[in-house]
């Protein structure tokens, strides 16, 4: 895999509002959140059913020094968000 573009790694995640979203702060000192029925929408996994409309986050892994990997309150826990998709998602 690539290295990551730096200005789009992560210096802090941060579960807020009782997991309702995220609040990601990039390097480059752009913040912003991402509710987590759209970051549970883009999970990039192989099994990308929605989730209910009430998903939360309920926790947040580090995958090495390139993603994230999120575990939301339906279950779903394989997707593996790297640093530029969290940016797009922080952008859109």
């Amino acid at each position: 895999m690539p290295d990551a573009i730096p200005d789009f790694v992560p210096s802090e995640l941060r579960v807020r509002e009782g997991g309702r979203a995220l609040r990601v702060t990039f390097a480059d000192g752009l913040t912003a959140e991402i509710p987590a029925l759209r970051l549970r929408g883009a999970s990039p996994s192989a099994d990308r059913r929605l989730g209910p409309a009430d998903v939360t986050i309920v926790g947040v892994e580090p995958i090495g020094n390139y993603a994230a990997r999120f575990v939301f309150s339906d279950g779903h826990e394989t997707g593996i968000y790297n640093w530029t998709l969290l940016r797009l998602l922080a952008t859109a």
